[in-house]
């Protein structure tokens, strides 16, 4: 794909590079306030055992049947609970059944609905789906499902919404993400892209390209797309901005992993030991470095504070130990670390409630909200 129209001067990134010599973090420097503990639950659902794929050196081994926890995504670690009003709802998947008159297979999933402010179970729902079934939290306390199809739910889960992805003649449609601030679903209906309203479930056409978005916002979608290797050859990742005036290349380097949205002027990419906070120009704002791999574990709804997964891992590239630190937007520093009593496979599931106060943190076999200081 040669340069994409509305282009931005790329002289800007050149900027963002000099600005990072004074936005570097190392580290925590301080020693973090520890946050309360409200709550812990599980297991929530019956859990199958299942068999592991381990790498290392010497290639893949096979593990032995373990429960499966379910946090062996670190794409479904953000979109498998969220907070709803007074509810936390999250989605687990129970088990496979035979499609009537196919060879097919469909995974069924357990949506269950807490009360926030004691972990018990008030409702649940059985959704079925042929791969991951996601959930994502509005900015009007409900709920969106995306699976085999898009419902808009209750905080209780009753129907309130869906949403028709051949409506307007698309043969394809798909949503896996939403925005920092709840009010924007994006759909990939390939080739092509629409910003969809969470409340209203109306969508919008943003552009006619052919897109695989990693983060959506509410007026724009960004990608790790590696359109731009013929531009800059060397470069191992690549950060694509696409709004109404075009696709902007507005990040590459040597590690970015999948860049997204923490407002609609932030974009957070973190991979490797590195995470950095962009304006939607490309100025480097923020770069945070670790001594172990991050990667991206939620924001929330108000743009104020985020969080990420920092683990090692073993020679065969299991988890050893995980922990999630959470940080303010602006200025970029810790406010708070969380260590779950169990790592995850990958990455336990988390999200951070609409002010940023709270986070959950877990699996369906042990699920537990804290109070962020």
């Amino acid at each position: 794909m040669g340069k994409a129209k509305g282009l931005y001067d790329l002289g800007r990134f050149g900027l963002g590079v000099l600005l990072l010599l004074g936005s570097g973090a190392t580290g925590f420097a301080q020693n973090l306030p520890s946050p309360t503990r409200v709550w812990s639950v599980g297991p929530l659902t019956k859990s199958e055992p299942v068999m592991g794929i381990a790498f290392g050196t010497s290639g893949a081994t096979i593990t032995g049947p373990h429960v499966n926890a379910q946090t062996g995504s670190i794409f479904a670690a953000t979109r498998s609970v969220v907070f709803a009003g007074d509810r936390i709802v999250l989605a687990s998947m129970a088990g496979m059944r035979r499609v009537e008159g196919t060879q097919n297979q469909e995974e069924v999933y357990q949506l269950l609905s807490l009360d926030a402010q004691t972990g018990e179970v008030k409702d649940t729902r059985e959704i079925s789906a042929f791969g991951s079934l996601k959930v994502f939290a509005t900015n009007d306390a409900h709920v969106i499902v995306s699976g085999r199809s898009l419902m808009r739910l209750t905080p209780d889960l009753k129907d309130a919404g869906s949403f028709d992805y051949h409506a307007q003649g698309h043969k394809f449609g798909r949503v896996q993400n939403i925005s920092p601030d709840g009010s924007t679903l994006g759909n990939a209906t390939s080739p092509g892209f629409e910003l969809i309203d969470a409340r209203t479930l109306t969508a919008k056409t943003l552009s006619d390209l052919p897109l695989v978005d990693t983060g959506v916002s509410s007026k724009a979608v960004v990608s790790d797309s590696p359109w731009w290797i013929k531009d800059y050859p060397k470069a191992k990742s690549f950060v694509t901005l696409t709004d109404e005036k075009g696709q902007h290349l507005i990040f590459h380097g040597d590690c970015s992993g999948r860049p997204a949205f923490l407002s609609d002027d932030r974009v957070l990419t973190a991979s490797c030991k590195i995470a950095r906070i962009l304006d939607t120009q490309g100025n480097i704002l923020k770069t945070i470095t670790l001594q172990d791999p991050i990667s991206f574990a939620g924001v929330s709804q108000n743009g104020k504070r985020f969080a990420l997964q920092v683990a090692s891992f073993s020679s065969m590239h299991s988890v050893k130990h995980e922990r999630f630190a959470v940080y303010s937007v602006d200025p970029g520093e810790p406010v708070a670390e969380v260590t779950p009593d169990e790592p995850g496979e990958e990455q336990s599931w988390t999200a951070l409630s609409p002010d940023g106060s709270m986070i959950i943190v877990g699996s369906p076999l042990k699920l537990t909200l804290y109070r962020l200081p």
